[in-house]
């Protein structure tokens, strides 16, 4: 069953970090804890030859309807990221709605990969592992801007269905380097509940044929395939837990 609920999708393909500029990574992290210092903007003015260390400077404080002109135009490119990728996306485009409604019955599901899962450097895990519990598994990147906006809203699923026997696995698919960088920042500004995995070399995530993010799958207690969709969703929403609750009542 694919999940009926898509806002965007960005194809690995086709589609860089330029997807989420830096500043809004920055909003994402959290608010800036500017000193008064870092309010001042120094401009320095060329009556000297160029690289005169004599030069005069000026310090100008910036006024608050500026730095509310400078916000509106971080909040403007970060949303280029968004744009873009509906726009190479246009036929998966709806508004973002609820989450899955149905369940299919148990004899339509099919077993899915038994992926090998990194948890941390010289930890391992397998999707296996995770038998006797519902699984949602979501393949993000931290420059897939619809990735960074459907993450949070697993927060509220996991705490109302967690203790009830539901696993939340995000599978990062960045590269070492990127995941290393971004990823604990992240996490810890977010304060989410639930750990990711990573899959660095991308081979298990091919073997889902994952082509665009983020890329969701729902899995019953016996590891079978109960749902699959390709873009965010709001999985806070009330059908989402109903959904998963028929899950985990079987």
């Amino acid at each position: 069953m694919m999940l009926p609920k898509v806002r965007a999708t960005v194809r690995r393909s086709t589609y860089s970090k330029t997807t989420c500029p830096d500043a809004f990574l920055k909003l994402l992290l959290g608010p800036m804890n500017e000193t008064e210092d870092q309010e001042e903007v120094v401009l320095r003015q060329s009556e000297g030859p160029v690289g005169d260390s004599n030069r005069p400077q000026k310090r100008i404080n910036i006024p608050f309807w500026g730095k509310v002109l400078i916000m509106c135009a971080i909040v403007f490119f970060a949303s280029i990221g968004y744009l873009r990728s509906s726009h190479y996306h246009d036929e998966n485009i709806a508004d973002i709605q609820d989450g899955p409604t149905d369940v299919p019955a148990p004899e339509k599901r099919k077993v899915v990969p038994d992926i090998l899962m990194v948890a941390s450097p010289g930890n391992t895990k397998r999707l296996s592992d995770f038998k006797g519990k519902v699984v949602l598994l979501s393949f993000w990147a931290s420059w897939c801007t619809p990735c960074l906006i459907e993450l949070p809203t697993f927060i509220d699923l996991h705490e109302k269905l967690a203790s009830k026997g539901l696993v939340i696995i995000p599978l990062n698919v960045d590269e070492p380097d990127t995941a290393s960088k971004f990823v604990p920042d992240f996490w810890k500004a977010r304060k989410f509940p639930f750990a990711t995995f990573y899959d660095p070399t991308h081979s298990e995530s091919e073997k889902f044929n994952i082509e665009s993010l983020p890329s969701n799958f729902v899995l019953d207690k016996q590891g079978r395939l109960v749902a699959q969709g390709y873009g965010a969703n709001d999985w806070g929403s009330e059908a989402s837990v109903k959904f998963i609750e028929q899950l985990l009542t079987e």
